[in-house]
């Protein structure tokens, strides 16, 4: 049983690893069922995934209510049927102490907090228990696979394997405590948290990360568990690129590529900051050169194109929207250049974006911002060459552009630039890794089928 909040047709980046699994897992002769949630309306859906889970795979997908959402339309609703402002008698003004709407404000962010705890999708727990114990009821798992974030999931994924007595393999694809992709500004919501992943680190029997940095801060985290906690990388589909013509953006500039959207520390602005530095340095080189955000067009709750134009760079950056992944790999393979954005500063969770095994896949120079060392070395290892340079160093970031222009006109941006180990990101060998560890967890001893359990379902 597989426990995922996204699920095709959804085109969210969480999808791939487990698609990949799926498929092999049915290859191998596995009976699949996925508890997922349903699509909410802003979701980008793209039919074309779907069409890569095989048939047999019996899919359940549960509501996810939006409790904040649900909580705010039901305080709107009761704020209507107060008086009017003007029917209420208003104080005579005075000097009055600080204002006391901030520290309601305050109050009421604070209470909010519980109802995004651990995530926005925690109205999904209840729905997705329930209909995980009632397809065990028509076919009792062997195993449960639950891969987050959202990290909700791995509190679906426990709570049924501790209720059905069967084994746990919790999949990380990101870190829960300690990372900059989940800030918690409250001391209590960040303990609540934490003894929310200490329960499902004790409850997994295996406990697989999609990064060494999500390994290694578990391991600290949990030293007891060690044994138990390993590493298997994202990869990319063989052969997924075959067939799919490039697409290039401008035949007499050099095309430098972003496919993805910005969110927290992952963000655009180091970019347009080097780039400003650039055209007001090197001009004639910056006009070789056109940079391409393809994507949702918005970034901290702003347009793209406004902070382009901020920076003074509209004329060398294209905002273009959100696009199918086919296309996506269509603009990819038709660039000279790709962009892989991330954080600088904690470098032991530093993350690996998934479009790190694209890159890899199109065999395409990269040029990484603010992206850790470990992101940077899987490129190397796999044949791309990468220009590295800290999010916090505009100057870095101008050498780097200097550096690209220079390659450009000399034809130097064709790989591959060292010892390519890019068969092994490949996923069908990163799928049999993941096989591998449900089998252990399952007591299947390799043979890929899940023996039958004696016990019923533990009602709590």
């Amino acid at each position: 049983m597989v426990v995922t909040d996204v699920y095709p047709p959804v085109a969210d980046v969480g999808v791939y690893r487990t698609v990949a699994l799926c498929q092999h897992l049915i290859g191998s002769g596995w009976y699949v069922t996925v508890i997922t949630a349903r699509p909410r309306p802003d979701a980008f859906l793209d039919q074309a995934i779907l069409g890569k889970v095989p048939k047999s795979i019996r899919i359940v997908r549960a509501a996810s209510p939006d409790l904040l959402h649900l909580a705010a339309r039901v305080f709107k609703g009761r704020s209507r049927t107060r008086p009017a402002p003007e029917a209420v008698a208003a104080p005579a003004p005075a000097a009055a102490p600080p204002n006391p709407k901030r520290g309601m404000r305050r109050m009421i962010d604070w209470l909010s907090w519980w109802l995004h705890t651990p995530d926005s999708l925690v109205g999904w727990l209840i729905p997705a228990l329930y209909a995980g114990l009632r397809e065990a009821r028509r076919n009792r798992p062997g195993v449960i696979y639950s891969t987050a974030p959202a990290w909700t999931s791995h509190l679906v994924g426990a709570g049924l394997a501790r209720l059905l007595r069967v084994p746990l393999v919790a999949d990380f694809r990101d870190p829960w405590c300690g990372s900059a992709w989940h800030k918690v500004p409250y001391r209590t919501h960040q303990r609540i948290d934490e003894a929310m992943e200490r329960l499902v680190v004790r409850q997994a029997k295996q406990i697989t990360c999609a990064w060494d940095g999500i390994r290694k801060h578990l391991a600290a985290r949990y030293p007891h568990r060690q044994e138990e906690i390993r590493t298997i990388l994202n990869g990319f589909p063989p052969g997924e690129l075959e067939g799919i013509a490039p697409q290039r953006l401008d035949e007499t500039l050099c095309v430098l590529l972003h496919t993805g959207t910005f969110y927290g520390p992952r963000s655009p602005i180091p970019m347009l900051e080097g780039l400003r530095r650039f055209k007001e340095q090197n001009p004639e080189d910056a006009n070789q050169l056109l940079v391409a955000f393809v994507g949702r067009p918005e970034y901290g709750g702003r347009p793209l194109q406004g902070l382009v134009q901020e920076h003074g760079v509209d004329g060398l950056v294209r905002v273009i929207p959100l696009v199918t992944r086919r296309e996506a790999l269509a603009l990819l393979k038709g660039a000279d250049v790709a962009m892989l954005f991330g954080q600088s500063g904690n470098e032991a969770l530093a993350s690996v974006p998934a479009k790190t095994y694209d890159y890899i896949n199109a065999g395409a120079p990269v040029l990484a911002i603010g992206a850790g060392a470990e992101a940077c070395e899987i490129m190397r290892r796999g044949g791309c060459r990468v220009w590295a340079a800290r999010a916090d160093d505009p100057g870095a970031i101008v050498d780097a552009l200097r550096q690209i222009v220079a390659a450009y006109r000399q034809n130097g941006l064709n790989g591959p630039y060292g010892a390519a180990e890019k068969e092994a990101f490949a996923w069908p060998r990163l799928a049999d890794e993941l096989t591998t560890v449900l089998e252990q967890a399952a007591g299947c001893g390799g043979s890929g089928h899940v023996p039958p359990l004696a016990e019923g379902i533990v009602w709590p």
